[in-house]
């Protein structure tokens, strides 16, 4: 295919897109301050940056994988300065509906078109291109960004207006914290009633139990392997942070989820937040061994 695309953050998911992309042929350069990212960038065949810059004004497409919401107003304001009218950019982040409305209406002052476009799926599975895209904003502007799209992800849905791409991806986590919680205490109960972890990993991931986080983490689980993590504890509690804050706005019946919430805030505050998700079963694990 070829053509260049800047990508703006190297944490696991910007890599991986990365990755992917320099596979498929595609020129990829990349800003983060981090060093070690800069490093695998290098290794995977692409230019490093430690920020953003002139050299993204030359991309055909910009790609922000970003840790927070003060880093996207940050970078966005960058990026009035540095992108031509009529470039186009894809945020990829979980962030709060209006900070992305904010980075939105910023660069559309300079001409520049923000689509909304968060992924569902883990580190492990964007670095093999196993991640669903769900876009939104201006038509043309993702007709003209899906062909890179399609390198670094299985699916795209086309999600509707700026926004709509961002409201799936909380109903996305919503599901992924329940069935991520429900991993973890499936194998906890099995556990306790002297069951062997892998037989029990087997049998749910070929029954009617079977869920994808079942699949994805509990081998994580029965290994106590947290770490490097496909998401970690630290991004996810961003991510419950704001879905959480988005059902208390619109009053939905949600004890499900806020009785996950209250045991990912429990392993926030045991365990390192560089750990994988996966570690919210050493919550039930330790109380176990306690009890």
């Amino acid at each position: 295919m070829g053509g260049r695309v800047g990508i703006v953050g190297l944490g696991i998911m910007g890599s991986a897109y990365a990755k992917n992309l320099i596979a498929a042929g595609v020129t990829v350069e990349g800003g983060d301050p981090s060093k070690a990212a800069q490093q695998r960038l290098q290794a995977l065949g692409g230019v490093p940056h430690a920020a953003a810059g002139d050299w993204l004004a030359a991309c055909d497409l910009v790609i922000l994988a970003l840790i927070s919401p003060q880093v996207l107003h940050s970078v966005t304001a960058d990026l009035t300065g540095i992108l031509s009218p009529g470039q186009i950019v894809l945020e990829t982040g979980t962030f709060a509906l209006d900070d992305k409305i904010a980075a939105r209406d910023l660069l559309a002052g300079a001409g520049i078109h923000l689509l909304d476009c968060p992924v569902s799926g883990t580190g492990a599975q964007a670095a093999n291109g196993d991640i669903l895209m769900m876009a939104s904003g201006p038509g043309a502007a993702i007709d003209d960004a899906l062909p890179y799209m399609r390198h670094f992800t299985k699916d795209v849905i086309r999600a509707g207006d700026f926004g709509a791409g961002t409201r799936l991806k909380f109903v996305a986590n919503h599901a992924v914290a329940l069935h991520n919680t429900a991993a973890a205490e499936t194998l906890n109960y099995a556990r306790a009633l002297g069951l062997d972890g892998d037989l029990v990993y087997r049998m749910l991931s070929t029954g009617a139990g079977q869920s994808k986080m079942s699949d994805l983490r509990m081998p994580l689980m029965l290994q106590q392997d947290y770490d490097p993590p496909t998401a970690s504890l630290k991004m996810f509690d961003k991510d419950i942070s704001v879905i959480g804050a988005d059902i208390e706005r619109l009053g939905v019946q949600a004890p499900l989820f806020r009785a996950c919430e209250a045991l990912y805030q429990t392993a926030s505050d045991i365990l390192p937040e560089t750990h994988d998700t996966a570690a919210i079963y050493e919550v039930y694990r330790t109380r176990r061994a306690k009890s």
